[in-house]
């Protein structure tokens, strides 16, 4: 009941797959029943003009569909490519939450050729059938999420040299898994023992999916969209470090390009689907603070309200976040950096204050000017807060029941280092 109340929330009726039947429509399984009542709403009103159910394609209907000759449906494996922290392990995650399949997210860097150190390529199929709890026919329809994809693309050195095991070499031993065919998995993690058990795992319906920053993909597209020219009507140089611009090269990006990036042809060739996602702006990155159910404000809110303390967080200050980690090019993973550098000291401080009842952080807090500040009057609150800061200028020191947050007051610099200086 659980499962079914978080899919009605999704509001996938869109998609023609959440109603049983018809809008207004009592659903019947009998066909003939059906018939009879449309002729008769068409008989008793034949001038009113006939308008088409709205989901007249939902695929919950027995007649749904046209007759066609039966065929196998193949699946079409996906390469997701975009820049670090835009969002593409969630989005796979997100996909087998709501069609209720098991997942496995893996990490190409640990995987090497077969026979070498690291582990093999069939260990993934394995964890996900260990995710699938043991059900093998389950293990059959799950997906497969082969994360830092761009870190195995072939090596740039002498490969007569050494041999490239941890690259080129597991996109050899991964092209067998990514078609489909029959594999045959170890059941114990480790050394293959030619004489031990065996879990035999039919691919064909195992929807692959390859993330990757591909960081150097842009230019590569670059180099084939605007060739160099010049005159009057020359393609101007683009900046391919704005995110902007890195997300439309993306859009355009073909086959071709990843195999110029060092990813080998029949690799590229068993992926038909190439999508991307773009770089997040500052408008995204406060969303994400302060959106989602587990958002990054809302469990530092968590954690300063085990010591009874409200956490409260201006308008200004979230756009100086987000405006700080879109700088540093590093994503949503980014924020959580930003958060933890500002509040380390105030975690610490809060709990030795028993008549705290506000932490409050502003810009200034996020640019290093100054510490977060503590609000202790319980007759100052935020607004009036605000309203006094207004009105002094900015000035924290004039402003009673209000004081910067300060790791030990008695402390100073010259105390601690003067004699070793």
């Amino acid at each position: 009941e659980g499962n079914a109340d978080s899919i009605s929330q999704l509001n996938i009726s869109q998609y023609g797959r959440a109603g049983s039947s018809i809008p207004g429509e009592p659903f019947s399984s009998n066909a003939s029943e059906q018939s009879k009542d449309k002729t008769a709403a068409a008989t008793t009103t034949p001038t009113a003009k006939q308008t088409p159910p709205s989901d007249i394609n939902n695929i919950s209907k027995p007649d749904f569909g046209r007759a066609v000759e039966d065929c196998e449906l193949d699946k079409s494996n996906i390469v997701i490519i975009g820049p670090t922290g835009s969002g593409k392990t969630l989005l796979v995650k997100t996909l087998a939450k709501l069609i209720d399949v098991p997942l496995v997210i893996a990490d190409a860097t640990c995987l090497t050729q077969a026979g070498y150190v690291g582990e093999d390529v069939e260990s993934i199929l394995l964890k996900l059938y260990i995710e699938s709890g043991q059900d093998i026919e389950r293990c059959q329809k799950g997906i497969v999420y082969i994360d830092e994809t761009d870190k195995i693309r072939k090596s740039g050195g002498n490969v007569s040299i050494s041999r490239d095991v941890s690259g080129e070499g597991v996109q050899h031993a991964l092209l067998k898994i990514v078609e489909g065919n029959v594999i045959n998995v170890p059941k114990e993690p480790g050394r293959k023992n030619p004489r031990g058990d065996f879990l035999q795992i039919d691919t064909s319906n195992i929807l692959f999916i390859c993330g990757g920053a591909f960081a150097g993909l842009e230019k590569i597209i670059n180099r084939r969209m605007d060739s160099a020219s010049i005159g009057f009507g020359a393609q101007m140089k683009k900046n391919t470090d704005d995110h902007k611009v890195q997300g439309k090269y993306f859009d355009n990006a073909i086959p071709k390009d990843l195999v110029h990036y060092g990813m080998i042809p029949e690799f590229v060739g068993r992926f038909p689907v190439i999508v991307s996602t773009k770089g997040l702006d500052e408008d995204n990155l406060i969303d994400i603070l302060t959106q989602p159910k587990n958002s990054l404000l809302k469990q530092y809110k968590y954690l300063f309200a085990m010591n009874d303390v409200d956490f409260h967080i201006s308008e200004c200050g979230l756009r100086e976040i987000a405006k700080t980690a879109f700088g540093r090019g590093t994503g949503a993973r980014g924020l959580r950096a930003i958060t933890e550098n500002v509040l380390m000291e105030t975690m610490f401080v809060v709990p030795d204050i028993p008549e705290v009842h506000t932490v409050y952080m502003d810009a200034e807090a996020i640019r290093g000017d100054r510490k977060p500040i503590l609000l202790t009057d319980p007759g100052v609150t935020i607004e009036k807060f605000e309203e006094l800061k207004k009105d002094s200028n900015g000035c924290i020191d004039s402003i009673d029941g209000a004081e910067v947050v300060v790791i030990d007051k008695g402390f100073t610099e010259e105390q601690d280092f003067g004699e070793a200086a």
